[in-house]
């Protein structure tokens, strides 16, 4: 039984025993005669009191809750939950972006945080979209794809430059701080068992340089990655980022 449909009866239990405590009632039980017009009244104006002493149903509801809860009253989720599906599927194809193109053609990756300062970012990306290199990121703004989704978009805007969030790529080439540029062979995906490339698969200029700048660095110190960083660096149309 709901615990309003209990209160009822005995408000109106507690009503009557008020007004049998006050004396105005039928004669008792034993008696012949009829109740005059005067008792009936009394009896009348009696009932009517005790129906008046009933507790207001609204004042009842909440003192001792509804019956039913308000279900439209109920509190709403502000977003709609996450769609792991979804989410998971992202994941799952991080780790092809950023492996060395299988067709022999070196991959040319730059490593960089939303944590740097936005004009250096802003720089990088633009010169990654020229030279057609990837954006890698460690891990996600706030532990939240969305957040980490509406960063990168705001960013990147309508360049054309492919990014990706993958943090085992900071450990393949040993990457401690950001930004870093890498250029890789497809060998380096091969890693050994600490999760690291070999050394001889990769190649990579730390520091907070321009992309233009890294690239002929390699190309000057590196004689084996020279013939690449000097095809990437053309890509750049020899634009000043300096």
């Amino acid at each position: 039984m709901s615990s309003l449909a209990c209160i009822l009866p005995l408000a109106l239990l507690l009503a009557a025993s008020s007004a049998l405590a006050q004396g105005n009632s039928f004669p008792t039980v034993g008696t012949n005669r009829l109740p005059t017009a005067t008792e009936i009244e009394a009896a009348r104006q009696t009932s009517a009191d005790a129906i008046n002493r009933i507790p207001d149903m609204t004042k009842v509801q909440k003192q001792f809750g509804g019956v039913v809860p308000d279900v439209d009253s109920v509190p709403k989720a502000m977003t709609p939950a996450p769609d792991i599906a979804t989410i998971a599927q992202k994941y799952k194809n991080l780790g092809q972006a950023v492996n060395p193109k299988k067709s022999g053609v070196p991959d040319l990756m730059v490593f960089v945080s939303l944590s740097m300062p936005r004009d250096a970012l802003s720089r990088l990306i633009e010169q990654s979209e020229l030279a057609g290199a990837t954006l890698v990121f460690r891990g996600l703004k706030g532990n939240s794809m969305t957040r980490m989704g509406e960063e990168i978009k705001d960013l990147i805007g309508d360049r054309k430059v492919s990014a990706v969030i993958h943090p085992p790529a900071f450990q393949q080439f040993t990457i401690n701080r950001v930004p870093v540029v890498v250029i890789a062979r497809p060998e380096a995906s091969s890693v050994l068992e600490d999760g690291c490339s070999r050394t001889d698969t990769f190649v990579k200029v730390a520091g907070d340089v321009t992309l233009d700048y890294a690239l002929d660095y390699i190309e000057r110190r590196s004689p084996d990655w020279a013939s690449t960083a000097r095809s990437y660096r053309t890509r750049l149309g020899g634009a000043s980022f300096q």
